[in-house]
């Protein structure tokens, strides 16, 4: 087993020698982008990597890493009230610029298509601002929500004192219709919330087969075939970091306490 590269102790939450490079140091001179992050992104906590940004930062320059970081998050922190709704539609441009691209070259687009739902099976992870856009969704829409799934389905979340899901999860313990996304219709396999659905429901791509989507209780099927877009993992990386604390909450746990707020 390789052992694990020690953490660099400037805090980034990134490993040495990708990160600083050296014991007790901080942003070297004329890396504005990486103070920038750490300025407008990160704050006081770590960097939350999404995807295989752990691979990307073993593979390129600290400095276009911290680029493609800033590069991603400063349209989103400058998108004000709208700015959910904006960064959805600019993964939906991107992932189709993607998936255009790919095909220029012989390969062949993602397997999802609707009804294809074996990923809305799992644990969702969404921003704060994306679980009251889906709130403010149903109720334009006049949408019920089941509250009584909600709870049930939380019982199958670990969460430490602070409403935060520790990993933990025994979601795959649950009876199938359960496990199944509370916005997942029964009918014809379709999300009923598709405009305000989760950006990591936009991202979540399959290859060939959907057949291996579900993990068990949150490890992955050592069969799954995902396509993982690096461009999109930074996205992901730095929105997540931004809302830390929402994210740990889960979707079911923050529409929980949308609808208790509701009354």
């Amino acid at each position: 087993m390789t052992p694990e590269r020690p953490l660099c102790p400037c805090g980034s939450g990134l490993p040495l020698p990708r990160c600083c490079g050296s014991p007790g140091s901080r942003p070297r001179p004329g890396d504005p982008d990486r103070a920038w992050v750490e300025a407008h992104v990160m704050g006081e906590g770590d960097l939350l990597l999404y995807g295989r940004l752990q691979e990307e930062l073993e593979e390129i320059e600290p400095e276009t890493f911290w680029g493609e970081l800033r590069a991603a998050a400063g349209p989103y922190l400058a998108g004000g009230s709208g700015r959910t709704a904006a960064w959805h539609a600019r993964l939906d441009a991107r992932i189709d610029q993607l998936v255009a691209r790919d095909a220029r070259f012989g390969y062949p687009p993602p397997y999802c298509h609707k009804g294809c739902a074996n990923c809305c099976h799992e644990v969702v992870y969404c921003t704060d601002e994306e679980a009251a856009g889906i709130l403010a969704y149903c109720r334009d829409h006049g949408m019920v929500l089941d509250r009584a799934k909600l709870l049930r389905q939380r019982t199958h979340i670990a969460f430490d004192a602070q409403g935060h899901h520790t990993g933990e999860t025994t979601w795959s313990d649950q009876p199938r219709e359960d496990q199944a996304c509370v916005f997942l219709s029964p009918v014809d396999r379709t999300c009923t919330i598709w405009p305000v659905r989760p950006a990591v429901c936009r991202v979540h791509l399959a290859e060939g087969t959907d057949a291996f989507c579900t993990p068990h209780n949150g490890v992955p099927d050592p069969e799954a075939r995902g396509i993982d877009y690096v461009e999109l993992d930074y996205q992901l990386s730095v929105v997540f970091t931004v809302h830390r604390t929402s994210v740990r909450k889960t979707l079911v746990g923050l529409l929980l306490e949308g609808l208790c707020r509701e009354g």
